[in-house]
């Protein structure tokens, strides 16, 4: 494929997945980046702190949820959250079993776990590989799969996917996959501590996000 023709493949990509999260939408999944966190990308570096708030104001249960992750290692970080109004702690832990090589050809490998809210469980767990390409100055794609499991009944698997096409390294737009249900959105990064996103959680409620990163000396 030649160069020219990846933003065009990047787009119809997302197009794609937007329609059919539309077509398929139902409860989340194992991988939910509300519940959970997400699992996309890779684990924070040591000593990083991201404070996140999202608001989903049309939601059934949680229409609210606070978030805090820290990067205990470059390999571990780990999460904690608070739901509202349902007033419910979520947690969630990463290992970045293997970092990716994003000048070479070597994925990344994310092992996890976080928190969900199906099949009577609280808990999920799951492993991911991601791959980043800078396809151009200002123009990169991520793409992820994986499986995810329910505890402590592991006796089913679910597919997990996600991509995430970066523009002027400000904006992006991404479709996450959790293993039910599809999760599109889009990112603007106004200045570098802030990030701000707009989602539509199972391709049906809107929500609006924020994150603060910031590191400890």
């Amino acid at each position: 494929m030649k160069r020219k023709t990846y933003p065009l493949f990047g787009v119809v990509l997302v197009l794609w997945l937007v329609c059919t999260g539309v077509l398929f939408s139902q409860e989340c999944g194992p991988s939910c980046p509300v519940c959970s966190g997400g699992s996309l990308g890779k684990a924070m570096e040591r000593g990083r702190v991201l404070a996140t708030g999202i608001f989903i104001p049309w939601a059934d249960e949680e229409t609210g949820v606070l978030r805090l992750r820290y990067g205990i290692f470059s390999w571990l970080d780990a999460g904690i959250g608070y739901t509202l109004p349902t007033e419910k702690i979520i947690w969630s832990l990463r290992v970045q079993a293997i970092s990716e090589d994003e000048e070479g050809w070597r994925p990344g490998i994310l092992i996890g776990t976080g928190s969900v809210r199906i099949g009577g469980s609280d808990q999920s767990l799951y492993f991911q590989v991601t791959k980043s390409w800078e396809l151009s100055e200002g123009f990169a794609l991520q793409i992820t799969g994986g499986m995810a499991t329910l505890l402590p009944d592991t006796d089913r698997l679910y597919g997990l996917a996600g991509l995430t096409v970066t523009v002027t390294e400000r904006f992006s737009g991404f479709v996450n996959y959790d293993g039910r249900s599809f999760h599109p959105g889009i990112s603007w990064i106004p200045i570098d501590w802030l990030t701000v996103s707009a989602l539509l959680v199972e391709t049906r409620d809107f929500a609006l996000s924020a994150g603060i990163r910031w590191k400890l000396k």
